[in-house]
């Protein structure tokens, strides 16, 4: 997680379900974000959570970092969208 413009620091976590929901053509997909030991969150990062928007075929379109269930000026590195993708397809029913 990195916030816009900053050099990218990659973070080791795990993440569960939390809910999934249908607005219009995309499906909201709500994931909560656990730092494996000896990690920690950015300084400014209070309660991180993870949006993925997909189309109604199951098509991951967009992965948005939140904190307090709200947009936010960090973003995930490549390597943790991957993380997310790969859950998402393993462990959600889309």
């Amino acid at each position: 997680m990195m916030k816009y413009g900053a050099e990218h620091v990659e973070h080791r976590f795990t993440l569960t379900f939390i809910e999934s929901e249908v607005r219009g053509q995309w499906r909201d997909i709500y994931l909560r974000m656990h730092l494996q030991a000896g990690e920690a969150f950015p300084e400014d990062l209070i309660d991180p959570s993870v949006l993925v928007i997909c189309n109604l075929q199951g098509e991951i379109v967009q992965i948005v970092l939140h904190d307090e269930g709200c947009d936010c000026e960090f973003q995930f590195t490549y390597a943790e969208k991957a993380q997310i993708e790969n859950f998402v397809q393993e462990h959600v029913n889309v």
